[in-house]
């Protein structure tokens, strides 16, 4: 599931960049068939469509995308923990959706927005042995 909405992310910052660039459908074709010998982004890996991105961004395509996508805010107490763990995945490279995983896993909670403060002190504690086991 989660690959799957990676992936139609990816697709649709494609269609974002052919737009910016004011690519027609011809040209943008053709800039796939250069850029990855494929003229469809449904026929393309994550790291070709990535590559992709990349080509376009060269060109002068602003795509960008959010941290933690469209979610509402949190309530006031829970920012400084969500700080801490953006921190501790910022660091490592790793994607939101990891610090969601953690949250799932040991407290059965879809989002880390949805978690009590004490859960968010467990999960910082997680990720803190990570950082930890990484630095050895």
């Amino acid at each position: 599931m989660q690959n799957d909405s990676y992936r139609k992310n990816l697709i649709a910052k494609v269609h974002i960049g052919k737009s910016q660039l004011k690519m027609d459908e011809e040209t943008y074709r053709t800039f796939l068939m250069n850029a990855v010998n494929k003229t469809s982004c449904k026929a393309m890996t994550n790291a070709e469509l990535t590559q992709v991105l990349a080509l376009m961004a060269q060109r002068g395509a602003k795509v960008r995308s959010n941290f933690w996508g469209n979610r509402p805010s949190p309530a006031k107490a829970k920012k400084p923990y969500l700080a801490k763990i953006t921190a501790l995945l910022a660091k490592h490279n790793l994607t939101p959706q990891y610090a969601d995983a953690i949250g799932k896993k040991a407290f059965g909670i879809e989002f880390i927005d949805w978690l009590a403060v004490w859960q968010l002190k467990k999960v910082i504690q997680m990720l803190s042995v990570y950082d930890n086991k990484k630095k050895l």
